[in-house]
């Protein structure tokens, strides 16, 4: 693999055009101009000769993705995308070869059949549930969306149902600002359906709202809104990739079928640059179960300890909220708190490799020696220092709370 780092490393250095350029040491352009399948005869003198001394064979996927730029510099998208694929089918994984995909789609002339070949790959690749999903249960829906691939997965329970292409934002990176044109990434819920009637045409007649930013975005910072699962008033929209200003699109017959596995507020829905298929979640069951033994045995101190200091709430802050946890929960004699329906999905930001919260959302009952309710509750649960702390919660009563 040394002479691919060695290529990356010459990609790094500054941006270069034409042997006046490289005079000044700036070889950049060439690269680039490779990767994005514009590379000039010259350009692919420059590259075979920087890399006739390197004796490492490079692995069969990388060949395909190189195979495919070369063929794109010539003109041939079909043979192109080809070799994208047959490096996907190599490396599941490996994004470059599904961006590039993604950039030809448009410019084939049966893309269908393309389409079909990547879906094949897609459904391999996510039939094993991914490690995100936690926990959910067999009869829930969850929704995950793969910028890299442009598909948007469902699963029921934890078996892939069906999945379906979509378009994302024209930046492919996450989004922080409005006005970016990027599709934000995190774990969201849809909060309503937005009527027919209140849509301009080119939304298909079908739109659904999510709520970015959530509470982990606006700890971040992040800005923006009005991002939407939307379908579209053009044919074939799933054929021109990263082209929204930053919603998720569907095609109008797709979405028809998905908004039946949408329930408001209870349906989550995970955007990620990539899905990870490996990467290791934390113990958030047993997290969860010391949370509501702490609350059950009245240990208010553990049960304190488990959230954030930047955890916020309707009267305040932490330390509103400490007092007034300490407060109800010693004045009772007895709590029983039951969990149930419990979904929970982990995300992580971009390629990195550790995950950076999780949502859990559940139906809690709750008893006490004087109150008693039942509700739907939704905890974002952040790492601080290594360690799990709910960032927020949310709560909404299914039915009227009743004294004991």
């Amino acid at each position: 693999m040394r002479w691919f780092f060695l290529i990356l490393f010459l990609v790094t250095l500054s941006f270069g055009g034409h042997p006046e350029d490289l005079e000044r040491g700036k070889l950049l352009a060439s690269f680039k101009r490779f990767v994005e399948g514009h590379a000039t005869d010259y350009d692919l003198y420059l590259i075979k000769s920087l890399a006739e001394d390197i004796k490492e064979e490079p692995p069969e996927y990388i060949k395909f993705f190189a195979k495919g730029l070369i063929a794109e510099r010539r003109g041939n998208m079909e043979e192109a995308i080809e070799n994208y694929l047959k490096s996907i089918e190599l490396k599941s994984d490996y994004n470059p070869s599904y961006f590039r995909f993604n950039e030809l789609i448009r410019k084939v002339k049966n893309p269908e059949v393309f389409r079909q070949k990547m879906t094949d790959i897609i459904w391999s690749r996510f039939s094993i549930p991914p490690p995100v999903i936690v926990e959910n249960p067999d009869d829930k829906y969850v929704f995950l969306v793969e910028k890299m691939s442009q598909y948007l997965l469902i699963y029921k329970g934890k078996t892939l149902e069906n999945l379906y292409p979509v378009t994302t934002g024209q930046d492919w990176e996450d989004k922080w600002v409005e006005g970016d044109r990027r599709t934000p990434e995190g774990i969201y819920y849809f909060t309503k359906f937005i009527p027919s009637r209140k849509l301009p045409k080119m939304y298909g007649g079908i739109a659904v709202v999510l709520n970015y930013p959530n509470p982990v975005d606006r700890l971040l910072g992040k800005g923006g809104g009005g991002i939407w699962l939307h379908g579209s008033d053009k044919k074939n929209r799933n054929d021109i990739p990263f082209s929204t200003r930053g919603c998720v699109v569907a095609d109008n017959n797709d979405l028809k079928s998905i908004v039946k596995r949408i329930a408001r507020n209870n349906t989550l829905i995970a955007i990620y640059k990539e899905i990870p298929t490996d990467i290791e979640v934390d113990d958030v069951l047993g997290f969860l179960q010391t949370w509501v033994k702490s609350w059950e045995d009245r240990d208010v101190d553990t049960y304190l300890s488990l959230y954030s200091d930047r955890f916020t709430w309707k009267r305040g802050g932490y330390k509103s909220w400490e007092r007034y946890k300490r407060r109800v929960i010693l004045s009772k004699k007895k709590i029983d708190v039951d969990i149930k329906d419990l979904t929970v999905l982990a995300f992580r930001r971009g390629l990195s490799e550790d995950i950076e919260y999780y949502v859990a959302e559940f139906v809690q009952v709750y008893r006490s020696d004087t109150y008693a309710d039942r509700g739907f509750k939704r905890l974002y649960i952040i790492k601080e220092n290594g360690k799990l702390k709910i960032l927020k919660e949310e709560f909404r009563k299914e039915r009227s709370s009743k004294r004991s």
